[in-house]
């Protein structure tokens, strides 16, 4: 597999996170989350962390929701240096 990526980033990439075959997610020291569509190679800003914030892992959990609708379920977790978890849950339906 090959990954051709731009320059969005200004500091140090510590971690990226695959949701899905084409889109990625990237945490950086310049203190941004930023989202990556491989098949269009656009970037979009997502969040723009505190100052003090400096991401070290990143992981994201998919997760279907059973019943007739399916819904989707995805938890994002964020570590930093400061050694404290960040942890958001996002239901798509």
């Amino acid at each position: 597999m090959r990954l051709k990526t731009s320059l969005s980033h200004k500091e140090l990439v510590s971690c990226v996170g695959w949701t899905t075959a084409d889109e990625l997610y990237s945490c950086s020291e310049d203190h941004q989350i930023l989202k990556w569509n491989l098949l269009t190679s656009e970037t979009s800003l997502i969040v723009k962390l505190p100052e003090e914030i400096y991401p070290v892992d990143l992981h994201w959990f998919p997760k279907t929701l059973g019943g007739k609708k399916q819904a989707q379920a995805e938890i994002f977790v964020l570590t930093s240096t400061d050694g404290k978890s960040l942890i958001s849950f996002i239901l798509l339906f």
